[in-house]
């Protein structure tokens, strides 16, 4: 079974995370801004996953891992995992 991706604006993020679609929290660091982090959030019940890309443009949208922290604690999330490149 394989994992179907979508890139999600952070509102659309949020909006998943309080309705639980979203139950894993994975930040992962960029390949190309070394200490900046993307988002990603799964739903192991149904194999989707959701990235969070800029609202302008779409590109991965990233944080520093202490900014992304404090957003995540923002939406109630105090467990996710960080994986370096």
């Amino acid at each position: 079974m394989s994992v179907t991706f979508y890139r999600v604006k952070e509102g659309e993020f949020s909006r998943l995370v309080e309705t639980q679609s979203i139950t894993k929290f994975i930040a992962q660091e960029s390949e190309i801004s070394p200490l900046k982090f993307s988002l990603v959030g799964i739903n192991p019940d149904k194999q989707l996953a959701y990235i969070v890309r800029h609202g302008r443009c779409d590109e991965l949208r990233t944080w520093r891992l202490d900014n992304l922290g404090a957003y995540l604690k923002k939406l109630g999330v105090n467990c996710w995992e960080v994986q370096l490149t």
